[in-house]
């Protein structure tokens, strides 16, 4: 072999060294890197003691894909997170003014809470993503709140209920498909981790319309 030749190998075998040793110092907690995900997910344990931020469920390897595999489903789910968020938000406002029961003050408030929580990271994940979501309620949405919202007293305990109860069993519905279906990762990861906080939220729903376990002011 010419000297020429062996100072060729010798030159690409140390940059080929110093590139391993460089990547072996990068972190491996970068979420948004689609094979740590998939790592994570496979060992088990790491990811599994963490509850994920919508924030931070950005990219998916699935069908082979090295960055975001966004389907319908997932744009739907977004979207309708968005949607949904808005309204419970502003349910849950007047449900903390103006609820007639401990309840039902006590179930508007947390709804303010989670939804917000969720409208947050929907919107980080969205914009990485490129999902264009809804700035406002449509008027059939606004229609509904507003029949609400002019209420008050017991009659508005009632019908805000009934609209947590309709309002849950849809987030049900495209929450389960999407924690099955989701062609991002961490979508389906996230969409699981929903569904118990959806599932309480209707049974304490549930269980405020039933009077005998509503305590007035």
């Amino acid at each position: 072999m010419g000297s020429t030749r062996k100072t060729q190998l010798l030159a690409t075998a140390g940059l080929f060294g110093l590139l391993t040793g460089a990547f072996a110092q990068q972190p491996n907690n970068d979420p948004y890197n689609p094979h740590n995900q998939r790592g994570a997910n496979a060992a088990g344990n790491r990811m599994g003691n963490v509850s994920p931020s919508l924030m931070d469920m950005g990219f998916g390897t699935d069908q082979g894909n090295a960055g975001p595999f966004v389907t319908m489903a997932d744009k739907q789910f977004a979207q309708m997170t968005a949607l949904r968020a808005m309204m419970e938000i502003e349910l849950g406002k007047a449900a903390v003014e103006k609820g007639d029961s401990v309840e039902v003050r006590n179930l508007g408030q947390r709804m303010v809470d989670d939804y917000t929580k969720w409208s947050n990271g929907i919107h980080r994940a969205s914009a990485r993503l490129n999902i264009p979501l809804p700035e406002e309620l449509d008027a059939k949405r606004k229609a509904r709140l507003g029949k609400v919202e002019v209420l008050s007293g017991p009659e508005f305990d009632q019908a805000y209920l009934k609209e947590m109860v309709h309002l849950q069993n849809k987030a049900l519905t495209i929450t389960q498909y999407e924690a099955t279906n989701a062609g991002v990762t961490m979508f389906r990861n996230w969409a699981g981790k929903m569904m118990p906080t959806i599932q309480e939220h209707l049974r304490v729903a549930k269980q405020c319309l039933n009077p005998t376990v509503v305590s007035r002011k």
